[in-house]
């Protein structure tokens, strides 16, 4: 069976101890824990004592939700991600590309260093993986790793792992398969949620990740039941995390909270449960 995670993203509103409490009632099986206030106030202690209590490793590390200074600058947040990483016993780090169209710029360089230096200093058990990206602007596009070819290309050349995003992949130039089969065999983390198309007011793409992208599964348009057959096909066994929208989970009300994500997981285990007959018929 898929072995599920949670997105701390989702509730990143909430106290860090509902969330785990949350996360421990619905049935996951881990977290994935993003970087937020709370985390940087309490520090990894505390992280430590919440994964103890309720039986719930920390899978996963992701950035900051909420953007803060320095951020977007890999040689600043991928040493904080790494350090957090080994000192609540966790063995993967997601990582954003950068938003850079050529090779020749300073970015590009400082990201490529940064990357490598940090896998050379850090404990091998820690895994770095680069996550597809999603498009917002018509620009995204143009960015370097944000094409999937260029991506797949750029992990096999420094041997990286990757998180493949369903939401990314369906904004993408690429069907979601499609999008699947150019990765495979580098993924070890999956951020599953689905996309939906509607009309948003203000028509804001910062607005998406709310309203559009980051849907409740099997809500939306994109085919999660053949992408789901297709990875335990191909034999996945990697992390599978739910990463949605605050909005999707109506985060403002905790019994409707506690639903959603029920919902969601039976939606993942009756699509395993699916694609198992239909290995068997």
């Amino acid at each position: 069976m898929l072995k599920l995670s949670f997105s701390t993203g989702t509730l990143y509103h909430l106290p860090l101890r509902t969330t785990f409490a949350l996360a421990h009632e619905v049935g996951f099986e881990g977290v994935e824990l993003v970087l937020g206030p709370e985390v940087i106030l309490r520090g990894a202690a505390y992280v430590r004592q919440l994964s103890q209590q309720y039986s719930l490793p920390v899978l996963s590390v992701h950035p900051p939700i909420v953007p803060y200074p320095g951020q977007h600058k890999a040689a600043r947040i991928l040493p904080r991600l790494v350090s957090l990483a080994e000192q609540v016993d966790c063995h993967l780090v997601v990582l954003h590309t950068p938003k850079v169209t050529t090779p020749e710029k300073a970015q590009w360089t400082e990201f490529v260093g940064a990357l490598l230096r940090q896998r050379e200093r850090s404990n091998p058990g820690v895994q770095i993986s680069l996550e597809n990206s999603g498009i917002f602007w018509e620009s995204d596009a143009l960015y370097i790793l944000h094409d999937m070819h260029r991506l797949r290309n750029f992990a096999d050349r420094y041997d990286l792992p990757l998180t493949f995003d369903t939401a990314h992949a369906g904004t993408s130039a690429y069907e979601l398969l499609e999008a699947y089969a150019l990765l495979v065999g580098r993924i070890v983390n999956v951020h599953f949620s689905d996309l939906v198309h509607r009309r948003i007011f203000p028509d804001w793409p910062p607005l998406y990740n709310f309203f559009k992208h980051h849907q409740m599964p099997g809500e939306g348009i994109l085919p999660l039941t053949k992408f789901v057959h297709a990875l335990l096909t191909t034999g996945y066994t990697g992390i599978f995390t739910l990463e949605i929208s605050p909005t999707a989970v109506q985060a403002w009300n905790l019994s409707q909270v506690r639903e959603r994500l029920a919902k969601a997981i039976g939606f993942v285990r009756q699509l395993e449960q699916q694609a198992l007959l239909a290995a068997r018929s």
